[in-house]
């Protein structure tokens, strides 16, 4: 038997490896986001901007057409001002729907089979700082 050994001719490719490497690693480190926090960064592009939120329009509950009752804490003309609040609040992390009843857009929390439950977070709303909730309680047939 013959004890073959590596060819003769092939370079050893790890120092070259390595060298790539650290050139990526280096070139990575270079990449920068522009942001708030860097006013004079020179970045090409100015970061967004955040339009105020509208303050919810208070008055009474908007008849609606639902089956259960739901927590009303906007009532607005328009749905692009609905859908503002309606992010805000998502990045919050609470959950709501839109609807849209005699003319208005409401942004709703939640569909409740008691209005007790639907007044515990009412309750529980306030607490966090959204004002004027208002339980909706579902339409009579």
């Amino acid at each position: 038997m013959s004890d073959k050994g590596p060819p003769a001719n092939q370079p050893d490719l790890t120092p070259l490896f390595i060298i790539l490497l650290i050139i990526i690693i280096a070139g990575l480190g270079s990449i920068r986001s522009c942001g708030p926090s860097e006013p004079n960064s020179g970045c090409a592009v100015p970061p967004p901007t955040q339009n105020p939120i509208p303050s919810p329009r208070p008055g009474p509950p908007v008849t609606t057409n639902l089956k259960q009752f739901t927590v009303q804490v906007g009532s607005f003309q328009t749905r692009d001002e609905a859908n503002s609040l309606a992010t805000s609040l998502r990045s919050k992390n609470i959950n709501n729907f839109i609807l849209q009843a005699e003319g208005k857009w409401l942004v709703c929390v939640g569909k409740y089979v008691s209005a007790d439950r639907a007044t515990r977070m009412a309750n529980d709303l306030k607490a966090r700082g959204v004002s004027t909730p208002v339980v909706l309680p579902p339409k009579k047939k």
